[in-house]
């Protein structure tokens, strides 16, 4: 099926060394440059969708829209129900878009089965804040973060322990790195938004780093 994915460099960079090699899509540094026809394409990839506004609902065409929901669930980034049914919301964010797997939610049965077809290799999770995988990644580097800076231990110290003690592939700095220190803040700043900062607080070392 045709394709076309929008973001920003840095996201269409990352999304191309993972599971944008495989779709062979045309991109769009959004909107840096004079846009395509929009008819053209049968699925429109929407790298931040849940950090400005989409031009999914204000442009001529009727592909399946698959939108970025990972700091805001697809219920809220749609601007009303009738679009549940061809769009569907994912986490590709740096560090998941590099895994063979496609974390996918979507609120109808229809978006499901197309999106599906055109990306056979996905597993549908519910649609909430932070998805599954990036919920539990960022909660655990804040949680990391908010233990050093409440015993003032480094990070090297965290690396360490991580490395040794858990056995992790990637330790918490390499994790930060890997997903962008800002995108980490802003899943825990979501998900304290909404839970409350009581169940959810950010780690003042987040803002510093």
């Amino acid at each position: 099926m045709p394709t076309l994915v929008i973001g920003s460099a840095q996201r269409l960079e990352a999304l191309m060394r993972g599971v944008g090699a495989r779709w062979n899509p045309d991109t769009w540094v959004w909107p840096s440059r004079v846009g395509p026809g929009w008819n053209v394409y049968d699925v429109i990839v929407d790298l931040e969708a849940d950090e400005r506004p989409s031009p999914a609902f204000s442009v001529p065409s009727r592909a399946l829209w698959v939108l970025q929901s990972v700091k805001r669930p697809l219920r809220k980034i749609l601007p009303s129900p009738a679009w549940a049914e061809r769009c569907v919301g994912v986490n590709l964010l740096p560090g998941f878009c590099e895994r063979p797997l496609v974390e996918a939610t979507a609120l109808s049965e229809e978006a499901w089965a197309r999106f599906q077809a055109w990306e056979p290799q996905s597993v549908r999770v519910p649609d909430a804040t932070g998805m599954v995988s990036a919920r539990i990644v960022c909660l655990l580097l804040n949680e990391a973060l908010l233990l050093a800076g409440e015993a003032a231990l480094p990070m090297e110290v965290l690396d360490l322990a991580v490395r040794l003690g858990l056995n992790y592939p990637r330790t918490i700095s390499e994790w930060g790195q890997t997903i962008g220190w800002r995108h980490v803040r802003e899943v825990v700043e979501a998900l304290s938004a909404e839970y409350g900062a009581g169940t959810y607080p950010v780690a003042p070392l987040l803002w510093a780093l």
